[in-house]
């Protein structure tokens, strides 16, 4: 099985609910759609969006607080539940797209946020979605004991008020602009059915009995596919694509035919050989983000994280070690053997993600890291640390340095990256393995609860700041043995922790600019986390039912698998007559 990733916020519940699936298809084309199999296409054909799951069947749980219920673990949250705004994370520098709310006002100097919602939303049993949904909704999930359920990771208000029925006014204590990414992903439920439940959290609410502002409700139910049908009384109007089909595929090979063979619409996997394998078994339809490597847009920088607190090798914590480990890495062979080109070697030691973070990038780490390993430089570290090169060896005191990568070995690429990494590096002078005995949730349990020395993970954010704050913010983490919500690094540092609270007070561009070119410059200095390669957002697309998808010259959204950025896609679509 190769890995899905998908970026919903920096909490450790969002982590929990980060997809997993793989693909690596062959067959031939058929055509496909649920209403119209193997012909043309009308407007009543389903949709088909593949999500391939390690379960065996579906639950029947629309809660869109729980991480492992069905709308959650297949990205399908918005088709019922909205957010307020749409964010396009393709682009780091576009203004979030209006939806349930109109604008975003920040005052007293980013502490407080003035929400217009659109006075047109309503539910989907007509009655009105209003500043008291709103309102409701924040101060559930950011109830101490319903922390389960904040997964965008947004913060506490010091008092929410709703002077009318579409404007909501939340004071906080101290200045949160720049987590507005946060605040407007997060989908709004409606007050009249939730505030009558007890557990939240954790409650099973079957898809018939839910009440949400999307443009779909649920058609039918199965533990084998489930069916969405169009809300036709949706406050914008009826979508154009009438039909939503997602069904479960339990193995690979069942998902790769399917997509090969044109039997689904839309995917988000990580498949083998994708041009051969995908798009020219019908290259008139099957079709990617881009038809050049790296086919898939860049949408997270992947590092290796370093426990920087490890009791088992504390060296890591020594930034001189950390800088010559990362000197040592020939990540341009991980790009090609591993990643088959589809993710690019970092180039930038400040943990943005090029070229979508390119207008915010701090000029002094352009092109600062090399795509082969650099033995000068891993020898000058490996010496400023005080070691000596003995029998091959990086010595000090009579002792080397030991420490393994963890990674499920189902995750193909990053297995493969992970052993290419652990030979690169004992070669340097290092005592480095793989360890891939590991399912996904022991692999997240290991690096959110701090059990771990290394391992090479996706990086969380939607903007240049929270993809660096995932890093360098301490607040985030937690002691070893409590479960972290960022900085799995246990990472510390008096420099990170300012250029942080800099960027969050910060009242101008221009002042948030050079909070993040701090940022930038400490993650440079100081190395917690290593950057590897540039991850790939994951997509394909077949065209012969519905016309209207994102590529590299219309990015509308970013098209992996993430229910906000799913039911902007969807809406987009038109279906082919």
């Amino acid at each position: 099985m190769t890995r899905r990733t998908t970026t919903t916020g920096i909490t450790l519940a969002a982590a929990a609910c980060l997809a997993l699936a793989a693909c690596s298809s062959s067959g031939s084309p058929t055509g496909g759609g649920s209403s119209s199999k193997g012909g043309g296409s009308n407007a009543n054909t389903a949709l088909i969006i593949e999500d391939a799951t390690a379960s065996t069947a579906y639950t029947n749980n629309f809660n869109p607080f729980d991480a492992g219920d069905f709308v959650l673990s297949e990205n399908t949250v918005s088709f019922m539940y909205e957010p307020l705004m749409m964010i396009n994370t393709l682009k780091s520098t576009q203004p979030p797209i209006p939806w349930l709310a109109q604008k975003f006002d920040w005052t007293n100097n980013g502490r407080t946020l003035t929400i217009s919602l659109n006075p047109n939303a309503k539910w989907s049993d007509g009655s009105a979605l209003t500043s008291a949904d709103v309102a409701f909704t924040y101060q559930m999930v950011t109830t101490a004991k319903n922390s389960a359920m904040n997964l965008q990771g947004i913060p506490a208000a010091a008092s929410i008020t709703e002077p009318s029925a579409t404007q909501v006014v939340i004071n906080y204590a101290t200045s949160e602009s720049a987590n507005y990414v946060a605040i407007a992903d997060q989908v709004i439920v409606q007050k009249a059915q939730w505030s009558a439940i007890s557990n939240p959290a954790k409650y099973v609410l079957p898809g018939a009995q839910a009440v949400g502002s999307g443009p779909y409700e649920l058609d039918t139910f199965s533990g084998q596919d489930v069916k969405y049908k169009a809300n036709p009384s949706y406050w914008q109007g009826a979508p154009k694509v009438k039909e939503l089909s997602i069904p479960l595929y339990t193995s690979n090979d069942a998902a790769s035919l399917a997509l090969s063979a044109g039997n689904i619409d839309l995917a988000g996997n990580d498949i083998n050989n994708v041009l051969s394998t995908f798009v020219n078994k019908d290259p008139a339809h099957n079709h990617l983000y881009q038809s050049a490597a790296p086919y898939f847009p860049a949408s997270n920088t992947v590092s290796l994280l370093l426990n920087t607190q490890s009791k088992t090798e504390p060296a890591l914590g020594d930034v001189n070690v950390r800088k010559a480990l990362s000197a040592a890495l020939d990540r341009q062979s991980m790009a090609t053997q591993c990643e088959t080109n589809y993710e690019l070697p970092a180039t930038s030691s400040g943990g943005l993600t090029l070229p979508i973070d390119q207008a915010a990038e701090n000029p002094a780490t352009t092109a600062d890291i090399k795509s082969g390993p650099d033995s000068a430089t891993v020898t000058s570290d490996m010496q400023a640390a005080g070691y000596t090169l003995t029998n091959g060896k990086w010595m000090k005191a009579g002792k080397g340095i030991t420490f393994s990568i963890i990674d499920p070995n189902t995750f193909s690429d990053y297995w493969c990256d992970a052993q290419a990494m652990a030979t690169g590096l004992t070669k340097a002078g290092f005592n480095v393995t793989a360890s891939g005995n590991y399912t996904y949730d022991t692999w997240t349990q290991a690096i959110t609860t701090g059990n771990f020395t290394a391992a090479l993970h996706w990086g969380q954010g939607s903007t240049p700041f929270q993809r660096d704050q995932f890093i360098l913010d301490y607040t985030q983490s937690a002691p070893e043995g409590s479960a972290a919500a960022g900085d799995y690094d246990r990472y510390t540092s008096a420099d990170a922790t300012k250029a942080v609270k800099d960027y969050e007070s910060a009242t101008s561009a221009q002042d948030q600019q050079a909070a993040l070119n701090e940022m930038q410059s400490v993650f440079s200095k100081d190395m917690p986390a290593i950057p590897v390669l540039y991850g790939a957002a994951w997509y394909e697309y077949n065209d012969s039912h519905f016309t209207g998808w994102p590529t590299s010259a219309n990015p509308y959204i970013n098209p992996s698998p993430q229910y906000q950025a799913y039911e902007y896609l969807v809406w987009n679509l038109t279906p082919v007559s």
